[in-house]
């Protein structure tokens, strides 16, 4: 059960995160709100890694490049929707990209479909359209 403690970090950073980018919004532009926020995530990242020394290179480094281009237009679409519109309905739209890897793991990889896990998708859905009436 170690893995919920660190999704409870990556709740709080990821939601102190959405708050801090609605924040910069309002003195950034799109690309520079991206660019700064991944430039001193990429900073903070070399740091960590340099005294981890745990980074990886092997063949399926290359395999980044498509998810690396994928994560970069959602990084910008999601800048541009979070500077125009409220966050009150951009962050819970946006955090329905939940429901495709979960997607992914029912067909794909198998995962059990169970009953929770389907009413966990449906309130999700339900939430994230509450939460943008």
């Amino acid at each position: 059960m170690e893995y919920v403690r660190y999704t409870f970090i990556a709740l709080v950073g990821w939601g102190l995160w959405a708050i801090g980018s609605k924040i910069l919004t309002r003195y950034f532009n799109t690309m520079s709100t991206a660019f700064w926020v991944s430039f001193w995530s990429m900073v903070f990242l070399t740091i960590f890694l340099l005294f981890r020394r745990n980074l990886m290179l092997n063949r399926y480094v290359i395999y980044s490049i498509p998810i690396g281009l994928v994560s970069l237009a959602a990084i910008v679409a999601f800048y541009k929707a979070l500077k125009i519109g409220p966050s009150s309905v951009v962050l819970p739209l946006t955090n329905m990209y939940v429901i495709l890897p979960v997607l992914f793991g029912f067909i794909v990889l198998k995962e059990p479909v169970t009953v929770p896990r389907i009413l966990g998708i449906v309130f999700a859905i339900l939430a994230a359209i509450f939460l943008t009436i």
